[in-house]
């Protein structure tokens, strides 16, 4: 059950990364048309984004009352291979080789501490 609270608190926090970019590329778009900052901020991506954090937060709090931080924490370390992929094929950013080998070391990092 901790593993799975894990996971649900990952998907979160990476939810609310891909929708505080999804925000700011409007907020960028809408301040370049001379809109003011205040209706760039109360869009849906922003206010859903804020929302997927913080339950990523509280469900962040669930993981620590049933496992170690030296176990849990690392973990977490799934978001930056989650955001790394939603960049690559959802924002089409270009991801150099080098950042695949990072992306490759956290996951068998992942696999020894889970092992622990």
């Amino acid at each position: 059950m901790a593993y799975l609270l894990v996971v649900v608190s990952v998907t979160f926090t990476t939810m609310g990364q891909i929708l505080q970019k999804l925000a700011a590329n409007k907020i960028k778009a809408r301040l370049s048309d001379g809109k003011p900052i205040y209706t760039a901020v109360m869009t849906p991506y922003f206010l859903l984004g804020i929302l997927t954090l913080g339950l990523g937060a509280f469900t962040w709090l669930l993981v620590l009352s049933r496992m170690e931080l030296s176990l849990a924490y690392p973990m977490m370390s799934l978001g930056y291979v989650l955001v790394t992929l939603f960049s690559k094929y959802l924002f089409r950013e270009t991801v150099p080789f080098h950042r695949w080998t990072g992306i490759a070391t956290i996951i068998f990092g992942i696999i020894l501490i889970s092992r622990s």
